[in-house]
């Protein structure tokens, strides 16, 4: 009788426990469902004021002026009380980040970032990890609409507007483009678009109008080392070959076709000075193939050479500006493509890859990727620094690393416009 009595209170005691378990499963599915971001309570967002409106309305609601064109915005709403529910501007765990009540934000806005499912949005709440986790959780929260999408911003596609570019990089990427009205503006550059760091010695400084742009090109030879021996190379993370290397002095024009901004060309000419050996001149020191006894190549631009460029640009996860391109440079063939702020599962980026094919220099392959939004507040995308290589023939005839560096780029506004605010 007694093992009786006992074997009943255990199997009740199980089903209270298993229907304990089933209730609170059925409770916390139903707040919160890790696959929907529209359930999160906890999340992050890389909020940028040209995805939509109800960032600049949230931005409103907190006060901020002027405006952030990109900011990261916490949301807390995890406490059934809500005087707990909070949102951080910027990164949590910084005690300087500005912090705001829930209830601060208006119904419209605080709608908006419950039901915001892009891909820009993290959920911050402890999520179950499986053995393939490490492998495939972030590719489970890629969404192939954001992977690829046409531009949002009128200037990526206006032929009058090219050269707004608030992004200065040291070495190689687009020239920095300041505008002063809306077709008018400065434009300055290290290298070319399609160099890597210590690969050309190019330095032009111009002025753009109307998809009109003159600029005045000379070189600093440090940028390529031009000035160092064959034997203070051997341990260096450069080689000094395949680069490129300009004149003291030249004259680059060209202008964007006006049927849009995909189609520019032009051309650049060499500025002869008396008594001065016209080109790039010759590498103070040469280097030979070790397996075949020959030069190893470099491009010496000399005289006048055409430049164009076909460009097709949208975004790549939510970036703000991207680019395929197909160009003509310096008599060599370029073919890449570029983004810029990227944004995938909580990291924003840049990157690039250009491909030259061969014709004076050996075909060689430059990757770069920099990581953003190290920094908080309004320092979040300000500066990017990450790897770059560059992939070609060596002097010992197989295919390898010819240079490893990093590179570093500069925001120096966001030319936020508040006419996207709808």
């Amino acid at each position: 009788m007694k093992n009786r009595i006992n074997f009943s209170m255990l199997a009740l005691f199980a089903i209270f426990l298993c229907s304990l378990m089933i209730q609170t499963q059925v409770s916390f599915s139903q707040q919160e469902d890790p696959n929907n971001p529209r359930t999160w309570k906890y999340f992050k967002i890389l909020a940028r004021a040209e995805d939509d409106s109800i960032f600049i309305f949230a931005q409103d609601d907190m006060g901020i002026d002027p405006k952030l064109e990109s900011y990261t915005l916490v949301v807390n709403i995890t406490d059934a009380n809500e005087q707990n529910q909070f949102i951080v501007l910027g990164d949590e765990s910084d005690p300087s980040a500005s912090r705001y009540g829930w209830s601060q934000l208006s119904k419209r806005v605080q709608d908006g970032l419950i039901n915001w499912s892009n891909t820009n949005k993290e959920n911050l709440n402890q999520k179950k990890l499986d053995y393939a986790s490490v492998f495939l959780d972030v590719i489970r929260q890629i969404k192939i609409k954001e992977f690829v999408a046409p531009p949002k911003r009128e200037r990526a596609i206006r032929n009058t507007t090219a050269y707004i570019n608030p992004y200065f990089t040291v070495f190689g990427w687009e020239a920095l483009g300041i505008p002063v009205k809306r077709s008018i503006g400065f434009t300055f550059g290290i290298g070319s678009k399609y160099s890597g760091p210590f690969e050309s010695d190019e330095i032009d400084a111009g002025f753009q109008m109307l998809g009109v742009n003159i600029s005045y090109v000379t070189r600093l030879r440090e940028l390529n080392t031009h000035d160092l021996g064959s034997d203070s190379v051997e341990n260096k993370p450069w080689k000094q070959y395949n680069a490129i290397f300009m004149p003291p002095r030249g004259i680059k024009l060209t202008y964007v076709i006006p049927l849009g901004n995909f189609l520019e060309v032009g051309v650049y000419s060499e500025i002869k000075e008396t008594g001065v050996v016209p080109g790039g001149g010759p590498p103070l020191y040469v280097f030979t193939n070790k397996k075949d006894g020959t030069l190893m190549p470099n491009n010496l631009v000399t005289g006048s050479n055409l430049i164009a460029e076909f460009r097709y640009p949208f975004r790549m996860f939510g970036s703000t500006r991207t680019q395929v391109y197909a160009a003509y440079y310096m008599n060599e063939m370029n073919i890449g493509l570029f983004t810029r702020e990227s944004r995938l599962v909580g990291s924003v980026f840049d990157f690039r890859v250009n491909a030259t094919l061969k014709k004076i220099r050996n075909f060689q392959l430059l990757f770069e990727i920099m990581v953003s939004n190290i920094a908080e507040g309004f320092a979040l995308n300000s500066f990017a620094i990450g790897p770059s290589i560059r992939l070609t023939k060596l002097d010992t005839g197989q295919f390898g690393l010819v240079s490893a560096f990093v590179n570093f780029r500069f925001k120096l506004g966001d030319f936020f416009d508040e006419r996207e605010k709808k």
